[in-house]
């Protein structure tokens, strides 16, 4: 007797609670063989941490840790999901050797649309992850799409897994803390009418010297600072600038170079969020850190891009001044020119009788 075929009948009446049938007919099993069971650790120092294995005829299973998360299980099928109203249940069975291990249900989650139609966060993708290197095998279990009368099992096999493992850890050691792709675009918020870096926002700006000793790329370090449009925009341009001041007095006090800071001083222009609700206003109340690949402008250059905002702005605040405003004509009397047009009439009217007379 086939093993899955317990497990399968075990779950299956979880499996009707959400995909509701009136039988199920048959199992559709997706097993990794023993003698093909491969594990490949796959890795981008810094940055990516990689441990999968190609399912026969069905797909691939990863575990990923990146750098400042927590690691994650994605199943990848070869055939895309086209429905995403499926639930699934994933379990953990033993090898046939154990029979005093359990079956037990890790969790249940849903399909998405596409390729990658299942994305299991911690701590699930840890609890799957530890299975595996127990020596367990977890299971997706969920009914076929087409007709929800099959019910599939997709399972991973733990034979070969301690031997990419070794890889996999060496690469994990190498991991930042911190999200890699965040930095190079980091919001520092500020409380109202304020220019005081935050715990979180100096914490932030620490991990930059970390980041730029991975990426030699990295040539300039822009700083945008903004305020909410509350108060005189005299005062908020101002404001803006103590911001900016603050984040550049800080990136030079932790070790980075003046001459790659490049700052911009926004006020309450171009705010990327509303102005008119609270949780709007406390986004624009900001300034943004980012990583570019491009140089910053020279001082030369700095000043003939602030000479340049300066006058589009005068020229916006001239445009929007009521004394350049189009003089509006008065509308001309109605009543009048109707008045005028009967005169006019009656007038001819009379000569033309006077015309008929001679």
């Amino acid at each position: 007797m086939n093993k899955f075929v317990p497990v399968l009948i075990q779950f299956a009446s979880i499996l009707t609670v959400f995909c509701p049938s009136t039988m199920f007919a048959a199992e559709r099993e997706y097993v990794v063989p023993m003698a093909e069971s491969k594990w490949t650790s796959s890795t981008k120092k810094q940055h990516q941490c990689t441990l999968s294995q190609m399912i026969p005829y069905y797909g691939e299973g990863q575990f990923i840790h990146k750098s400042g998360h927590k690691v994650t299980f994605n199943l990848f099928s070869d055939e895309p999901v086209m429905d995403d109203d499926v639930t699934i249940v994933i379990q953990s069975e033993p090898p046939a050797w154990r029979h005093d291990d359990k079956v037990f249900e890790i969790g249940k989650f849903d399909f998405e649309r596409g390729h990658n139609p299942l994305i299991v966060q911690s701590p699930y993708a840890s609890r799957m992850f530890q299975q595996v290197e127990n020596g367990m095998s977890p299971v997706v279990v969920y009914r076929d799409m087409a007709d929800g009368r099959d019910i599939i099992a997709v399972m991973l096999s733990p034979i070969n897994f301690r031997q990419a493992l070794i890889k996999y850890r060496a690469c994990e050691e190498t991991l930042m803390d911190f999200d890699l792709d965040e930095i190079k675009n980091l919001k520092l918020y500020f409380a109202t009418n304020k220019d005081i870096l935050t715990t979180r926002s100096k914490r932030d700006l620490r991990n930059i010297p970390r980041y730029l000793k991975m990426d030699s790329t990295i040539l300039q370090i822009k700083v945008d600072a903004h305020a909410d449009s509350r108060g005189r925009r005299r005062f908020n341009d101002n404001l803006s600038e103590k911001r900016s001041k603050a984040v550049v007095k800080y990136l030079l006090s932790i070790g980075l170079k003046a001459d790659m800071i490049y700052a911009v001083n926004h006020g309450e222009r171009d705010p990327a969020h509303t102005n008119k609700t609270p949780l709007g206003r406390s986004k624009n109340r900001r300034a943004d850190a980012q990583l570019l690949t491009t140089p910053p402008p020279t001082p030369e250059e700095q000043k003939a891009i602030e000479a340049a905002t300066k006058a589009e702005r005068r020229r916006k605040l001239t445009e929007r001044s009521i004394f350049n405003r189009p003089s509006i004509k008065p509308e001309p009397d109605k009543a009048q020119n109707n008045k005028d047009t009967e005169a006019k009439g009656a007038e001819q009217q009379k000569q033309s009788r006077k015309k008929q007379k001679r």
